[in-house]
């Protein structure tokens, strides 16, 4: 009987869905093997051009002589000498943690440039493999946990980063406007990636609606909100306002640090808003299958209370979220551009902006809670109903 069971059991399996996941699987585990072995090295053949090979750390040393640099024995794994051993001189800042975390073992990058006497310079560590390697296994768990749903998830999220990479950042490089650009990116993601996540269905579509909708209210409250505080989206102002600031000013375009700074916080939107709606959509939904004869006031009020769970969550995440990347920069506020009162430390072009970037999606949270509920609230039984009548 138990051999019975596990037979009918193994019967219900839905293929077409299992599948796609292991296919997606084994295209997240190629993918990464190849992003791990991927080398910068190319063979230039300018002879003023700089190659880049990547080198295995065989021993490091500090040299007792010239206080501040290290020499390190590594193991060449491009270019030309490659599987030779060679040695490299590494200058640091005393003091610097920095200089104590090369590891035997791991890799670096380092140049060679023929008007330098083809003398290997070191350059910097080469993160990319431990990189991929701890994003593989979150891949992997995202797949194992939320099976297809995990498969579609991440396939909405490369599309994402595809928009973002392909369309937003080469057209505000280019010098057109940072701020057009990240809305209709923005809008693109939201189109695009909702549905290739939650699927084609009615969910997805009041989902889709929804966020449409609070995304336009989201882009006038960051105008509004920028206009009342006076940030300008300056990326250094912890310390020193100007030496970041023209890293940008200096682009071969122009490029708008206010439009930049209310793009980001827009596009920053787009999870929070979607993660919401779709959940409250999904939740309303559920409720109605539950009990078809709730009036409108009744489901909406239910769909609304777990709304009120997801909203208490989602804003303490974002406050934390926000903080915790800020926190560095918020450190270095503290120690080099304070000095005053607390009102003048919370003024601060870099304080205000981390609360600005709290605020404005908080506030589309709490707005998309209502909306997305009372849309889903009144249009799913009106489409099951007119698919019974059909």
């Amino acid at each position: 009987m138990a051999v019975q069971e596990i037979l009918k059991r193994y019967k219900k399996i839905k293929y077409k869905k299992l599948l796609p996941s292991l296919i997606g699987i084994l295209i997240l585990i190629f993918s990464s093997i190849y992003l791990i072995n991927l080398s910068p090295y190319t063979n230039n053949s300018s002879a003023n051009s700089v190659e880049y090979v990547r080198a295995k750390v065989l021993s490091v040393s500090s040299n007792d002589s010239i206080i501040g640099q290290q020499t390190i024995r590594v193991r060449l794994l491009d270019g030309k000498n490659k599987g030779t051993t060679t040695t490299i001189a590494r200058s640091y800042i005393v003091g610097d943690a920095n200089s104590k975390h090369l590891p035997i073992g791991s890799e670096i990058l380092l140049t060679i440039q023929p008007s330098n006497g083809n003398q290997y310079t070191y350059l910097d560590r080469y993160r990319i493999p431990g990189a991929i390697t701890i994003l593989l296994v979150l891949l992997i768990l995202v797949v194992v946990v939320g099976r297809w749903r995990g498969v579609s998830g991440v396939a909405g999220l490369i599309i994402s980063i595809g928009i973002l990479s392909v369309f937003v950042l080469p057209r505000i490089i280019a010098g057109d406007s940072a701020f057009a650009t990240c809305v209709e990116g923005a809008f693109m993601i939201s189109t695009v990636s909702i549905y290739i996540a939650h699927g084609f269905n009615k969910r997805t579509t009041i989902a889709y609606a929804s966020t449409v909708i609070i995304l336009v209210a989201v882009i006038l409250i960051a105008v509004l909100t920028v206009h009342l505080t006076g940030v300008i989206g300056n990326p250094g102002a912890a310390v020193n306002a100007n030496e970041q600031t023209s890293l940008i000013q200096y682009a071969p375009h122009h490029i708008n640090l206010l439009g930049l700074f209310l793009g980001g916080m827009i596009i920053a939107s787009l999870g929070i808003l979607e993660d919401i709606t779709t959940g409250q959509a999904a939740a309303v939904d559920e409720i109605h299958k539950a009990n078809s004869k709730l009036s409108f006031r009744k489901l909406y009020l239910k769909g609304l209370s777990v709304g009120h769970e997801h909203i208490a969550a989602l804003i303490n995440t974002l406050g934390i979220v926000y903080v915790g990347v800020a926190l560095p920069t918020i450190v270095l506020t503290e120690l080099y551009a304070s000095g005053g009162p607390l009102s003048v430390t919370l003024n601060n072009e870099t304080i205000m902006e981390a609360v600005v970037r709290i605020i404005v999606p908080s506030i589309g949270l709490l707005l998309a809670v209502p909306l997305s509920t009372a849309l889903a609230a009144y249009i799913l039984p009106k489409w099951y109903q007119y698919k019974t009548k059909v």
